[in-house]
């Protein structure tokens, strides 16, 4: 997101910004108008059909939102070269300053992202010629506009001519939720929708019929200069929405204390120079086409309160109220082959999280043909950093107390995970299937292997009444333990005497033996669901491994090589797993897929995320690439 600017063309872009007003009736300074807006010809309701009349008019409201929502936002999804980039964006400065959420989407494409989004979509069928781009968009938006209101808009004719291309949403503090007075509740909520126009007069005849076709009735009053179309529901005429165009240049929807308050702001919002806010925008530099902030510490605090109000919730307590960061915020943005998110919050000292950004060890042990990873560093020490916290929480210590007791037979809780150094979740192609596993760097070797051998005992002396065995396979001088837990059919009828359901397995239980193998060495700790599994990983640590591909280096090197966490999806073959999948599927399914989907599945190459800590910020970038 680009830093915020005031906008130079608003002459009292100068005053100072005003606290939004908490009112829910004008002040008696106000001009006041009424409007009727046409309504939908149907018979007046009699007295007694109140109730019938306000869900009527509340399914208008809903109606007209929806309809603004779904049109305009139908728009953000293909709308990204349309429009010419600018520098700052138009709508932030009109949210209020006490918003708690904030999110934005820059489909002016700002700087760079022009460019990057022609590249981006060139690779989908259809886009390959950027000299034509912009008409396949705009053929594109008016089929989709079109279809999601019945022909009854087109995007070319209709939003187009004043859509400037800015999307955003706003959501005020968060009120005391009372189950006792709904409506008190319901009038102290506080959202808005912000959307930049580029002709006034054009956009605000677009709203107007809006509402009208949604069978809206409104008055218009004239608040700060500014005229406001507001609506209320007969049954509650304190729970106001209302509309506005302020500055000439941002159209806005919401509840009609949000509304004035946007226009208090005079385009100069405080949010954007909020501290929080402004340390959120300065981590996330560069342009981009989407911007999410929250106000966590706000979020919380509700949520507190909440809690408090219920008799049987247990209290949140000052240590666990500690981990929760005071904001978080991401941005989108588009590269040329990818779309990348990265995301920042404000690093907490004594939070379980690993301290050192370095390279993950389970890459070096995950097979070649791995399709999907997520690690971490020092894991064991985390969830044990983790259990220290949760067990002192009133709401958790029952839980704790149990899983204690259970983990006594191998030596309590903390020594069952205290071994992990770097650990994670691995799954592989074998064939025209998958396998996987929990692949961990031990940080005390010795004591990884003491767990596993009294967890065989236990297995041992427990699971032979239900036909569990045990037996040991060498293989390259390590031993590889497998636990075969039956055959599939036995455990699927068993599962079913259990949960008290008459199961009788048929064709699609697999046929052979569930098993769960292991090896345990001073390098790495594997748990898989076959021998092979476990014997690709001892591979992997003295061949090739994920690691040395050259592919997984270039995308490593495109987020960050030293982290905390590491995520990592090979869409490409997980793709080709899938359509070997649909061998079984019709002739005319599968040639639905081939000429519909696929191609526009095709492009996609794989996603790759990694975490990394820093002294007053946190950071996680998240790439999704494409051919």
């Amino acid at each position: 997101m680009t830093d915020f600017e005031r906008p130079t063309t608003d002459p009292t872009a100068d005053e100072p910004t005003t606290s939004p007003p908490a009112m829910s009736a004008p002040p008696s300074s106000v001009e006041t108008e009424t409007t009727a807006v046409p309504v939908p010809t149907q018979p007046i309701e009699a007295p007694d059909a109140g109730a019938a009349s306000a869900k009527a008019n509340r399914a208008r409201w809903f109606a007209a939102a929806g309809l603004i929502a779904l049109v305009v936002g139908a728009t953000t999804l293909i709308t990204l070269s349309l429009t010419a980039s600018a520098p700052s964006s138009a709508v932030l400065g009109y949210v209020p300053a006490d918003s708690t959420m904030y999110g934005e989407l820059r489909l002016d494409l700002p700087g760079d992202q022009r460019q990057k989004v022609g590249q981006f979509l060139s690779k989908f069928p259809g886009f390959a010629d950027q000299a034509a781009l912009e008409t396949k968009l705009d053929e594109v938006l008016d089929r989709l506009t079109s279809d999601s209101t019945n022909g009854k808009q087109k995007y070319t004719t209709d939003i187009k001519p004043w859509f400037d291309g800015q999307l955003a949403f706003s959501m005020g503090p968060i009120p005391n939720m009372s189950s006792t007075d709904p409506m008190a509740t319901a009038k102290a909520l506080r959202a808005l929708l912000l959307v930049s126009v580029k002709d006034e007069a054009v956009a605000r005849s677009w709203f107007s019929k809006a509402f009208s076709d949604a069978g809206i009735t409104s008055t218009k009053e004239t608040y700060q200069g500014t005229e406001l179309t507001l609506f209320a529901d007969p049954q509650a005429p304190d729970l106001k929405a209302g509309f506005a165009i302020v500055g000439g240049k941002v159209a806005i929807v919401g509840d009609a204390t949000s509304v004035k308050a946007a226009v208090d702001t005079k385009g100069a919002s405080g949010l954007a120079k909020a501290p929080t806010f402004a340390t959120a925008d300065a981590a996330l530099k560069g342009d981009d086409v989407g911007f999410m902030y929250v106000n966590m510490k706000a979020l919380m605090d509700a949520s507190v309160r909440m809690s408090q109000s219920l008799a049987s919730a247990p209290p949140f307590s000052n240590a666990l109220l500690a981990m929760v960061p005071e904001w978080m915020a991401a941005r989108l943005r588009v590269e040329g082959d990818a779309l990348v998110m990265d995301s920042v919050l404000p690093h907490i000292e004594g939070a379980p999280v690993a301290s050192e950004n370095r390279k993950n060890g389970v890459a070096d042990y995950a097979p070649p043909s791995t399709v999907a990873l997520v690690s971490g560093n020092d894991y064991g020490a985390l969830l044990k950093q983790s259990f220290e916290i949760y067990r002192k929480e009133p709401g958790f210590a029952e839980g704790f107390k149990q899983l204690d007791e259970a983990a006594g037979l191998i030596g309590g809780l903390d020594a069952a995970v205290g071994w992990m150094g770097d650990s994670g979740l691995v799954v592989a192609k074998s064939g025209d299937t998958v396998e996987g596993g929990v692949v961990s760097i031990p940080a005390d070797a010795a004591a990884g292997q003491q767990l596993l051998t009294q967890l065989r005992s236990l297995v041992q002396l427990g699971g032979g009444q239900m036909g569990v065995t045990v037996r040991d396979e060498t293989y390259n001088g390590q031993t590889i333990t497998i636990v075969d837990l039956g055959s599939f059919r036995d455990l699927v009828g068993m599962a079913g005497t259990l949960g008290g359901l008459p199961v009788s397995p048929g064709g699609d239980v697999p046929e052979g033996h569930a098993e769960i193998a292991y090896v345990a060495t001073d390098q790495v700790v594997a748990i898989g669901s076959s021998p092979d599994f476990v014997k690709h990983v001892l591979d992997a640590g003295s061949g090739p491994s994920l690691a040395d591909d050259a592919r997984f280096q270039g995308l490593l090197g495109r987020v960050d090589t030293q982290h905390v966490g590491l995520y990592f999806l090979d869409i490409t073959s997980i793709r080709t797993l899938i359509e070997g999948a649909m061998a079984s599927a019709s002739a005319g399914e599968r040639a639905e897929y081939e000429e519909s989907v696929k191609p526009f599945l095709a492009p996609f190459d794989a996603l790759i995320g990694t975490g990394t800590v820093g002294t007053n910020v946190d950071q996680s970038r998240l790439m999704i690439t494409v051919k």
